[in-house]
């Protein structure tokens, strides 16, 4: 079936914003914005944005982790400053080991990593009482008020960070580049923990509107908190301090907040239905600002990157769902995306208790995101790095393109599975069209034979032409139309741009094939212009135009010479090879590599963290001759490597490490795990795998809750050498509460004290219980002899 859309538009209007935001740092790189977009140094700057809580994870880690977050293609970091992680007992904060907030914003800066501090007061975050302190309950003024007795606590804390991020703000050279004020102000409020049970009291959803959030403004200059951005969430009835404010938004595929006993099945959300965020006369659905929609950027914070399993809403996080919701809110004029969570963690225990709120486990916040609790690469996380790739690549490109919807798009509700869903971002030339096949808590179908007939000022493209795309049900994708390849018109391609690296001789660009799809990349060529490609398959027009096919289950280099010009290559890689593509900026040269082991770059070189294997193997594209190799730094392993084409290919061997685990089995509902604590010492983690079935999971040492987890039908996970302290003699505690389908009963007979009976299926048992080694493999740089390899 052929879909139509007319990409021939002006260019869209953009002016600098009225937004009274911005500044420079003393190398005179400026940050300021338009009406669509941020800028960084003059140019279009999209911001990747991150959540990562440093409170919620250990200090000793923290390098490592945004090592990871980096090579994961995030270049901002946002963080929240939970008041009470800091000052559970009045008039005491706590600013060291994993509360050390300067620490972790320098070493945010030393990976080139900008940040954005949420500083609250109110943060949420599904910590007790939104984060505030317990002691200020029963005080005689309204939480989140301009009461001059809360606003004094305010200032107070507002000092105290001031403090932390002394000479760390973007003016002074560091790296926060944003300050948020407050969070959900009169859209979400929360349990004060204090009371009897749940639902009794909760905390004031916000009063005192505009001039609230201009008095935390205020407050945060008068103490040194000065910063290009200042932002605060717009969703709800939250009031915007109008251009003073840069107001965010987001979105969740998953929301157990809108779960209950009597409600037990969540709708389909909003999300995934394409519409054009930056348009005053577009149906935006929940996306109703009380100012134009043109005026200001339209950016994100809280994108869901995953969600964290309630006690009444359990679910998997479908790792797709992630992805499309990116590709949806780009495709709609977002320029400034922000993943909430991006990096799990670990809630810490308070002096007076657990700090978490009680909807949620006492101590983890997994959130299921694309980098876990304990640092598990996960699956969303490799769908999400070729986009992050393109969005720092080319995202000047696609940054000043406004938002096309093809006719009849107002009218796709989310539960609609019939109609196809795409849009164009353009600029009237040149562009791409978007796809979403997937929908939350609704089964969607295939498309099969699709084309798209895209109207543009050079003409119409109707494509592909030779082998029609099939849609998969849950397939998300970015497909290319005019895409400048150095100076080489690509007219359209059935592959999604990732990269690219250049040489004196040679520039590469890397396409990735979406899942199901047979590649199809036409180009317009001279006469004298020469195209191969190693498997598939090339055909010429008369008009200039040269197709090349490539097999959805085949990666291929495309090789095209120029008289005079640098020659152009594509590789275009499958869905799979796509997924391990890292792409490192390393002694100022471009690496990209392939590995299905995850790794991050620091000081020393290359880190790999491995699951369990004693071997692995990864390539490198080499474009470059002055390329050095990569090399073993330690004598326990070796590393060798073998030329492959373009590639060098590399093959590492580790000695193999056993984790013996001895398991008492008390009842099927508790065991006991003993572990040599030896081996902790000598490894990067110890990873258990937890395969049972209940309601709540716990794990003790001597008597002290270590970990938890609400069962939601997937493996439980826990690395081990965080609570190494904890773990006394290697002894662990397993328990899990019955998982029940049935009636629970009070009886009215009990003389005295309330008895409860069930009736009904329960099921409480532990069938597996595995560990696996994670562990560190560093790699230098260093000479490798080249042998019989040519770059072209």
């Amino acid at each position: 079936m052929e879909y139509a859309i007319n990409a021939r538009i002006s260019p869209k209007l953009i002016y600098p914003s009225t937004l009274r935001l911005g500044g420079s740092n003393p190398k005179g790189i400026q940050i300021s914005f338009t009406n669509y977009y941020m800028e960084l140094g003059g140019k279009p700057f999209i911001a990747i944005c991150g959540e990562f809580h440093y409170s919620r994870y250990p200090e000793s880690d923290w390098e490592t982790e945004l090592a990871k977050m980096k090579m994961s293609g995030i270049n901002v970091i946002a963080t929240y400053i939970f008041w009470n992680h800091h000052e559970e007992t009045e008039g005491l904060f706590d600013w060291q080991g994993s509360r050390d907030l300067r620490k972790f914003t320098e070493l945010c800066g030393r990976h080139g990593l900008h940040v954005i501090l949420r500083m609250g007061p109110f943060c949420h975050g599904e910590v007790r009482n939104g984060g505030l302190p317990d002691w200020l309950f029963g005080r005689p003024f309204d939480v989140r008020s301009n009461d001059e007795g809360y606003l004094k606590y305010v200032r107070r804390l507002y000092e105290e960070i001031g403090r932390q991020a002394n000479d760390l703000m973007f003016q002074d050279g560091g790296p926060v580049i944003g300050i948020q004020l407050e969070n959900e102000f009169n859209a979400a409020a929360a349990l004060w923990e204090l009371t009897a049970k749940q639902g009794d009291e909760y905390l004031s959803g916000g009063s005192g509107g505009e001039e609230h959030m201009r008095l935390l403004k205020e407050l945060a200059v008068d103490v040194g908190l000065v910063a290009p951005i200042y932002t605060s969430t717009g969703w709800g009835q939250a009031p915007v301090l109008e251009d003073e404010v840069l107001p965010l938004y987001g979105g969740y595929a998953y929301t157990p907040w809108s779960i209950s006993a009597d409600n037990p099945t969540q709708r389909p959300t909003n999300e995934y239905v394409f519409v054009s965020y930056h348009d005053d006369e577009a149906e935006t659905g929940e996306f109703q600002p009380a100012y134009r929609k043109t005026k200001y950027p339209f950016a994100c914070c809280e994108m869901g990157g995953g969600m964290q399993t309630w006690y009444l809403s359990r679910f998997q996080v479908e790792p797709v769902s992630v992805l499309a919701m990116s590709l949806v809110k780009i495709a709609g004029g977002c320029n400034f995306l922000g993943y909430y969570m991006f990096h799990g963690g670990t809630n810490p225990v308070g002096k007076t208790g657990y700090l978490n709120e009680s909807t949620t486990p006492r101590i983890t916040y997994d959130f299921q995101a694309p980098i876990g609790e304990f640092g598990q690469i996960r699956s969303s996380n490799h769908l999400l790095r070729p986009l992050h790739y393109f969005l720092q690549r080319f995202g000047p490109r696609l940054a000043p393109m406004a938002t096309v919807l093809p006719e009849g798009a107002e009218s796709i509700h989310s539960e609609d599975i019939e109609p196809l869903r795409y849009a164009v971002r353009t600029d009237g030339n040149s562009g791409y069209v978007f796809i979403n096949n997937y929908q939350d808590h609704v089964e969607m179908k295939s498309h099969e034979n699709v084309c798209f007939k895209v109207t543009t000022e050079r003409g119409t493209l109707t494509f592909p032409r030779k082998n029609l795309l099939t849609v998969r049900r849950n397939a998300a994708m970015m497909l290319p139309f005019h895409f400048d390849l150095d100076g080489l018109n690509l007219r359209y391609a059935t592959a999604q741009p990732v990269t690219m690296v250049e040489s004196a001789d040679a520039v590469t660009y890397f396409f990735a094939l979406p899942e199901g799809v047979d590649g199809e990349l036409a180009f317009d060529l001279e006469d004298q212009d020469r195209i191969s490609v190693d498997d598939g398959g090339i055909e010429r027009g008369e008009d200039g135009t040269a197709i090349a096919t490539v097999p959805q289950n085949t990666s291929v280099l495309i090789h095209i010479t120029r008289e005079q010009k640098r020659a152009v290559q594509l590789y275009v890689m499958t869905a799979e090879e796509a997924s391990t593509l890292w792409e490192a900026e390393i002694a100022g040269k471009r690496r990209i590599l392939f590995s299905e082991v995850p790794l991050a770059v620091t000081e020393k070189g290359l880190d790999f963290f491995i699951d369990g294997k004693d071997e692995f193997t990864f390539r490198e594209y080499y474009y470059e001759e002055s390329l050095p190799g990569w090399i073993s730094d330690a004598d326990e392993y070796k590393a060798s490597m073998e030329l492959d084409g373009l590639f060098r290919r590399y093959h590492v061997q580790i000695p193999c490490i056993q984790i013996p685990l001895h398991i008492d089995r008390v009842h099927d509902h508790k065991v006991v795990i003993n572990i040599d604590p030896e081996v902790l010492q000598v490894v990067e983690d110890v990873l258990l795998s937890i395969d049972y079935t209940g309601n709540v999971g716990y794990a003790f040492s001597g008597g002290k809750l270590l970990h938890d987890h609400f069962h939601n039908g997937a493996p439980w996970e826990m690395g081990l050498n965080r609570f190494r302290e904890q773990i006394q003699n290697g002894e662990i505690v397993l328990e899990t509460t019955p998982l029940r389908k049935g009636t629970l009963t009070v009886d009215a007979d009990a003389v005295m004290a309330v008895e409860q009976y069930f009736t009904g299926e329960q099921q409480a048992v532990f069938h597996q219980i595995t560990a696996e080694p994670v562990r560190r493999i560093t790699l230098i740089a260093g000479h490798v002899q080249k042998v019989g390899f040519e770059i072209l």
